[in-house]
Order: C-alpha cells, then structure tokens, then sequence
C-alpha cells in the first residue's frame, strides 16, 4: 500500500515539474498549448516535435522531462527510441540496393538467404516488407523470442512453425518479416546493415545525434538519450525493459530525435537518397493483396506500403510509420505537409494526435466540398448571416449539412484564432439542430464534472451550445430536446441532466446503447 502510495507521489511530483518546464517556454503557441494539454491527458513525460511544411521546417520544440528520476529536461537534441520507424530506414537501404541492381525487390528471398524451408521459397523481397508474406512471428506475445535459448535457437524455430497464410493474400505486421530484410541486406552488399544506412542516408545528411545513437537503443549506453516509460495498470509510471534482440534490429533499433528525422523525411520527398524519382512512389506504394478476404475482416486496418502504411480517404490522404507506441512521422502527401512526434512513453501513439496537429496548419483540413462552399460563402457574405445562406444552399442546391461537419468547421475556424467565425458556426450549428430553445441562464446549471463508474463527462458551454468531453475522447455538441434532455449526432446517445428537490443540478444520466448510466456532479 505505501509503495503504491510513493508511486502515485512521484508521479504527481515528475509530471507537475515537467509541465512546469513547458509552461516556461517563451512565445508560447496555439500548437505548444494543443501538445501541452495532451502531454496531461496521456500522462507522457517527454516529447519533442517537428513540423515541415513545403520542405521547410516550420515549428520545431522540446516540451517535459527525458528522465524522471534526474529531473532532465527535454531539448532539441534529445535523442528518443524510435522503435518500428527504423522499418522506413530499412526500406529505403533496399530501394537504394534496387536501383544499383543488386537487388530485386520481385525475387524470391531465397535467392539471397541460403537454407530457408521450403514453404519460404517463393516469399519475394516485396512481400516481406510490405508483412504480406505469411512468415510466422519470431517473437511471441510479450515481445520475446519464441525460444528462450537466444536469438539463434529461435531462427531455428521459427523456420518450423507453419506459415500463416498463402504469400500476397494477406497481411500480419510481425518483426520475422525484418529478421530476414536485414538478411538480404547483408547477403547483397559489402557491409553491415547498419554501415548501410550510415554511410547512404545518416551521413549524406548529416543526422550526427542518430548516426552516435547507433542501432542498440537498449544495449548501449547513449548520451543525452530519453528514457522510455510506460503506464502500468495502477496508472503510475514504470520504466520499460524491453530489449531489442541484434537479430531484428533491422525492424527497430534506431534512436534519434524530431529534428533530425524532419531532415529525413525532406530528404525523402525530395529524392535525395535515390537516382530516380520513381524509387520514392514505389517505396510509398501499398502493396496490392490477391485476396480481398484481409480488407473484408479488418475494415478499420489500412494497407501497408515499404515501411510506412497509409490512409486513404476522400481528403488529406496520409501515409505513416510509427514505432513502439511513441514515436510516429506522418506525411500529407496532397497538403506538403510532415509531421515528427517522438515521446518517451510507450502507449502514447502519437499517431492519432497528428490529424489534430494538422489542423493548426492546413485550414481547410477535412472539409468536404460542400463544407469549403460554405465556408466560402460565408467569408463572402459573413458569418452573421450563416443560417440564412445554410437556407439558400439548401433550397438552391439541396445542400445539407451534419452537425458533425458544422462542429469539425468551428473547432478549425477556432484553431486559425477566428475565435468570432468559430462560435458563428457553433451558434449555427446549436440552431440547426436543437428542437428546444435555452437560455444561457439555465444551459450554465448544467456546466461541470459529472462522475461515471469508469471515467467522467466535463459539460461546457459556448456560444449558447453546450458541449461534452468524456475521458481521453473528443469534445462533442449535446442538442437540445427538452428543457433537461439532449442528444448527439455522431453516436447514438443522450444526456439528461437530473435535479434534486432543490433544483439544483447534481446529476446526469448517459444513455448510450440503450443503457443507462448514472453520474454524479463533483464540480
């Protein structure tokens, strides 16, 4: 109980001196306060970024604590674990041997690597970066070696286990897939993996902090290097021992830090690690599968390129690769756009935090066409006169519009600091869709913390609307219906607020899937 006690201390202490040092910084942003706020809500020590806009790097900060137990402080050379990332360094080594022909990314593996099984034979280059080779995982659930006799027992092993699937049917991300890239590396050239990526992509653009951190994030000692952390079940704050065997370090071993992999991704679009432009679009390519069965089964996974997967949707594609749950390099291919997120807590994934990011530099991110007419309109004719065009667009060219676009509309109005267009469209939004009329007297009766089993509702108000934002989730509109019951439109649910016989709100009740649950107001 004490140890628990100390546990929960320390983090308080660590994560209150961290945040101290961000909220130091001079000439703060809308971006710095936007990673300040996650950075609390994910409980992440340290987290440097970097943004490229146009081959260009636009906003480049350090925020939060390297180590805990020595109060170090984050700064631009920093150098993070970047886990899986190392993949897309790997890549690009094999495109680079493609090009000089001694290398084809169509032939077998078995031209390269010498007493595979037979099942592997037919397996090509491509497949294996692209994890649509079928190979079984060389490392089990725990991220281990699946023999416990080291890394050559478990090669052995693993070249017994059966295949998972027939090569280019499917996909399984697995680290198996880039034991053996490295392996061709070394077979076909005259130098180590990691002489490779020194001396043809490191040193060609001067990355020094990546090139001294080597690839042995967690064997070797490193200076001025983060430590890793990740939360426990308790939600405090232990270190992470997980170590990286030599055999699949082609697959993740890299440490390095946001600036210098903004140099490598502008180097990339640029085409300064190939001969040819067309090396980039075919590192960047998806890889096609025979079997439509995979995409069937797993519509939420996105397919995967040479080390990067991609996104694709109607607007803002993006093509990512990330590492261990805390390092992520993101590319808006359409919108001349890159983003670098590396932090020091595993489970953080910074992934999901850079379409948000994105917002604060592209200000029509996600808008779908009729949006954007909208939009236009309005900046045309001004936001006072927002429902009469809403109207207009309907009539003339029967446009509707979600309360979710609208919502999506004010939150990016409101993140290009058009603080009055934003609360225009929240307004608009708030009239559109609500089936009552409030007064603001009775809406701010209902703003606070309302206390569920498992997480909280934090009820706010703008623009005559109010809001929700549950633990961890977006800040979604509540309409609505009658004087204490509102509804949502992105999800099937509502709110009805409850009074005690006082009439004072002390209470509410979220229906979510035909459930009830109860919570109670704390402030």
């Amino acid at each position: 109980m004490k140890c628990a006690k100390m546990k929960l201390v320390i983090k308080k202490i660590t994560l209150s001196i961290a945040f101290l040092l961000v909220n130091a910084a001079v000439n703060a942003d809308n971006v710095d306060d936007f990673l300040v706020t996650k950075m609390k809500e994910n409980d992440i020590p340290g987290l440097q970024v970097s943004v490229i806009q146009h081959n260009k790097v636009v906003k480049a900060a350090s925020y939060g604590i390297a180590n805990i137990q020595d109060l170090v402080k984050v700064d631009k050379d920093t150098v993070f674990n970047i886990a899986s990332i190392t993949k897309a360094f790997t890549c690009v080594a094999l495109m680079q041997l493609a090009e000089q022909g001694v290398i084809n990314l169509n032939a077998s593996i078995s031209t390269y690597i010498a007493d595979l099984p037979r099942s592997w034979q037919r397996i090509t280059v491509n497949q294996v970066l692209t994890h649509s080779s079928g190979l079984p995982d060389i490392m089990n659930e725990r991220f281990q070696l699946i023999d416990s006799g080291g890394e050559e027992q478990s090669w052995q092993a693993v070249k017994l286990k059966k295949m998972l699937f027939k090569p280019g049917t499917a996909f399984h991300y697995n680290q198996t897939n880039y034991l053996v890239a490295g392996q061709v590396i070394e077979s076909v050239s005259s130098k180590s993996y990691a002489d490779l990526i020194r001396k043809f992509q490191l040193k060609k653009i001067g990355m020094t902090r990546t090139e001294a951190a080597g690839f042995a994030h967690f064997e070797d000692v490193i200076t001025h290097q983060a430590r890793d952390y990740r939360k426990s079940e308790q939600e405090t704050l232990t270190n992470v021992l997980t170590y990286f065997p030599s055999i699949i370090r082609a697959g993740a071993g890299m440490s390095s830090t946001a600036n210098e992999l903004a140099e490598w991704v502008i180097a990339l679009q640029n085409g300064l690690f190939f001969k040819h432009k067309k090396s980039v679009t075919k590192l960047l390519q998806e890889a096609p599968l025979s079997s439509g069965v995979w995409a069937k089964e797993n519509p939420n996974m996105h397919p995967y390129a040479l080390g990067w997967y991609t996104v694709n949707r109607p607007f803002n594609k993006k093509i990512v690769t990330a590492g261990g749950g805390q390092s992520a390099l993101v590319v808006y291919p359409d919108d001349g756009l890159s983003i670098v997120i590396l932090t020091n807590l595993a489970g953080a994934k910074p992934e999901n935090l850079m379409d948000e990011l994105a917002e604060f530099y592209l200000k029509d991110f996600g808008l779908s066409p009729d949006i954007k007419l909208l939009k236009n309109k309005l900046e045309d004719k001004g936001y006072n006169n927002a429902l009469d065009i809403v109207k207009t667009l309907n009539s003339e060219k029967q446009i509707s519009f979600e309360a979710s676009e609208l919502h999506h509309l004010a939150e990016l109005l409101a993140k290009h600091n058009q603080s009055k267009q934003s609360q225009a469209i929240f307004n608009l939004n708030n009239q559109l869709f609500s089936k009552a009329t409030l007064n603001n007297g009775l809406l701010k009766k209902y703003v606070g913390v309302y206390e569920l089993d498992d997480f909280s509702i934090r009820v706010s108000l703008n623009a005559g609307a109010l809001f929700i934002t549950a633990t961890g989730d977006a800040t979604l509109p509540i309409f609505p219906v009658t004087d204490s019951r509102f509804v949502l439109k992105q999800v099937d649910a509502s709110i009805t607020f409850v009074k005690d016989k006082s009439n004072t709100v002390n209470g509410l009740v979220l229906n979510l899937n035909n459930q009830d649950l109860s919570g109670i107001k704390i402030k």
